[in-house]
């Protein structure tokens, strides 16, 4: 018989949080990535082939359409995000991290294949769709299995999938381009459905998170998972604790619980990655039209950018743990800011200093806000509603995105970098206001101790 909820959990999660890093973590790390891999290599993919899409289908005075297909796949995103996270905190993790990118790989080689514009924003949207659902799954599945220590460097580094995958495609993309604008571009967006068929590949023996078994009174299974995870067998005592514990873990509420019990947190992970998605879509997906504006198109401008990004990123995963999330998040949407100030009122002739200061803007986002949704998000909310609040972010950041990508074609380069300008102001003031800090701290104690944590 236990005494509460919380001292079944602290046994039963111990081992797991204490721990080193071992193999399984760095396989999940891998697994969860994979996914994200593909979302980046598919939104950054279709940039470097809307010049042969829109010439195919005769577009060229129709930049709402263009914008369109560029952010369809980020609609559909929207929409898996908002209905995954309540599927993956009700029927579990597993099951739709296999399902997700099946259907992924289906739609992205029927984009490739499409008519007519229609039916190439109706694909996209598909695919977006299927990537959607993995967010919820990735960011749960990964935190609920990693170490205390070093939880912030892993949540990091599965975001750095999504900026190498924007390295590979930019690479992939000029390659594809001597193939011929109007035919390259189906290629290219068949060619993402390579990395996803080779992540589910990898993840059909993935075992489903022991927080979540353990939530729904699956005790044998949560030890097992446990045991898998530690590489170790957990004393006899533990298990017995485990299996004749009567206490019942509080119910889950989904969004209703989300907005109202943990209503602080949820508006600031929504608003932040609000403001985040709008500079990094914009940025981006546009990225080789900003580029262009100011002399630098080619490959090495949009891989400098690229790869910057995943500078930015391993400066954040060698300090999140020291220095601390809140500090990273104040320390990249000021960079941002200030790179972007320098890029709007730079002296048109000084084009190296231009091209200097926006793959600058990509390390910082790569220090702050690029890497640091993917930590908060499942730092601060609790098992039974985490993929939930992550479905809630994705959804909310998206909608950012899609709101100025739909608008951002059509925009003088002047009105584009002020909008990022903004969005960075947005951003920084928020964190001032509401960024927490939850370095060194257990799911548990994060999220059901410290509910709506205080600066």
């Amino acid at each position: 018989m236990t005494e509460s909820w919380e001292e079944l959990k602290e046994r039963a999660y111990g081992p797991m949080d204490k721990q080193k890093s071992k193999w399984f973590n760095y396989k999940m790390l891998l697994l969860t990535g994979g996914g994200i891999f593909v979302d980046g290599y598919n939104i950054v993919i279709i940039s470097f082939g809307l010049a042969g899409i829109e010439t195919l289908f005769g577009l060229q005075h129709n930049a709402f359409l263009v914008g369109l297909i560029g952010i369809s796949v980020i609609i559909g995103n929207l929409v898996g995000a908002l209905l995954s996270g309540y599927f993956v905190d009700k029927v579990g993790r597993r099951t739709i991290f296999i399902i997700d990118l099946i259907l992924f790989v289906f739609f992205a080689i029927i984009s490739g294949l499409v008519t007519n514009a229609y039916e190439l924003v109706v694909a996209r949207l598909l695919v977006g769709l299927g990537i959607g659902l993995d967010y919820p799954i990735a960011t749960s599945y990964l935190s609920e299995y990693t170490p205390i220590n070093p939880r912030g460097k892993f949540l990091v580094m599965n975001i750095t999938f999504f900026n190498i995958a924007g390295v590979v495609a930019a690479i992939v993309g000029y390659s594809l381009l001597p193939l011929g604008a109007t035919i390259a571009w189906r290629y290219m967006l068949m060619s993402a459905a390579v990395p996803a068929a080779i992540t589910i590949a990898g993840r059909i023996r993935t075992p489903e998170s022991p927080r979540w078994l353990l939530e729904h009174g699956r005790k044998k299974e949560a030890i097992q998972a446990i045991e898998r995870v530690t590489e170790s067998t957990l004393p006899d005592d533990t298990q017995k604790f485990i299996m004749d514990s009567n206490v019942k873990p509080p119910v889950s509420g989904y969004y209703k619980e989300l907005l109202t019990k943990y209503t602080k947190s949820a508006i600031f992970i929504g608003l932040f990655y609000f403001f985040f998605a709008i500079a990094f879509v914009n940025a981006s997906l546009y990225g080789p039209s900003i580029l262009a504006s100011f002399g630098e198109a080619g490959l090495i401008g949009s891989s400098l950018y690229w790869l910057l990004f995943v500078v930015g990123d391993i400066i954040c995963i060698l300090v999140i743990d020291s220095f601390g999330r809140r500090n990273s998040t104040l320390t990249g949407w000021a960079g941002m800011l200030i790179t972007m100030i320098i890029l709007a009122f730079a002296p048109s002739n000084l084009k190296l200093l231009s091209l200097g200061a926006f793959i600058l803007f990509a390390m910082f986002q790569g220090i702050g806000p690029g890497s640091l949704h993917m930590v908060y998000s499942p730092e601060l909310f609790p098992t039974r509603i985490r993929a939930t609040a992550e479905g809630w972010k994705q959804g909310i950041g998206r909608l950012g995105g899609v709101l100025t990508g739909l608008f951002f074609p059509s925009l003088v380069i002047g009105d584009k970098l002020l909008i990022l300008i903004l969005t960075s102001i947005a951003g920084l003031v928020l964190s001032i206001l509401m960024a927490p800090e939850t370095k060194r701290k257990g799911l548990e104690e994060i999220s059901e101790k410290d509910i709506n944590l205080q600066i």
